[in-house]
């Protein structure tokens, strides 16, 4: 089975939306994903999700994520529900959850650059977001 490794280095809503939709493409066509959230990307796995859009003023974010709700999409947390039940690998780099005080949520595991480097050697694609 091929394999796909995307790392998350954000946690804006736009480069997770794209990161998740990604991993469950790659899953849905039989790739072995392994999705790596370092940074804030962390955040998004956490117990208690944070997401934002960087750079935009307040309203302007709540436009954005009304109109996506309006659209049909699913929002960041269904995403990676859905990423999990499908078999997605999601990690969360572990020193950097530590010093945000993350708690990765269900099915989401703790680990380092050297899983990250381990899955990314050997992979026949990689991508960052």
């Amino acid at each position: 089975m091929p394999k796909a490794v995307i790392m998350l280095s954000d946690n804006d809503v736009a480069r997770a939306y794209h990161a998740l939709v990604v991993a469950l493409s790659a899953r849905a066509l039989g790739y072995d994903v392994h999705l790596f959230a370092t940074g804030l990307g962390s955040l998004v796995f956490s117990r208690r999700p944070k997401t934002r859009l960087i750079g935009l003023p307040f309203f302007a974010s709540l436009y954005i994520k009304w109109k996506l709700r309006r659209l049909g999409a699913k929002s960041l947390e269904e995403l990676a529900t859905e990423c999990i039940k499908n078999g997605v690998k999601i990690y969360v780099d572990e020193p950097v959850a530590k010093m945000l005080g993350v708690k990765p949520r269900e099915g989401v595991e703790m680990a380092g650059s050297l899983t990250f480097l381990s899955l990314a050697r050997d992979a026949e694609l990689v991508l960052t977001f």
